[in-house]
């Protein structure tokens, strides 16, 4: 998890806020190689049964269906990144 700031701590201070049981976690393709280690982590700090989202990612339009229904407390996605648009355009 060197390379990147997933600014894991928030993610888990926020599963702590809402005192969620049942975590997903959505990545993108190129932060699954990660998904055992940042699983594992959120684990141990909060307690929380976390599940991984394989399927498809593209972006934040792209987010699961059903997570409700599934019994999933909280779905937190890494890798979406607001768009900003500048004096030039986007």
């Amino acid at each position: 998890m060197e390379l990147y700031d997933l600014e894991l701590l928030k993610a888990i201070q926020e599963i702590k806020k809402v005192k969620a049981k049942v975590v997903c976690v959505q990545l993108p393709d190129g932060l699954k190689p990660m998904a055992e280690k940042i699983e594992a982590e959120i684990s141990k700090r909060t307690g929380a049964r976390v599940l991984l989202w394989l399927g498809s990612n593209y972006g934040a339009c792209d987010i699961p269906s059903g997570l409700k229904r599934a019994g999933i407390d909280l779905l937190i996605c890494w890798g979406h990144a607001k768009f900003h648009k500048n004096i030039e355009g986007w």
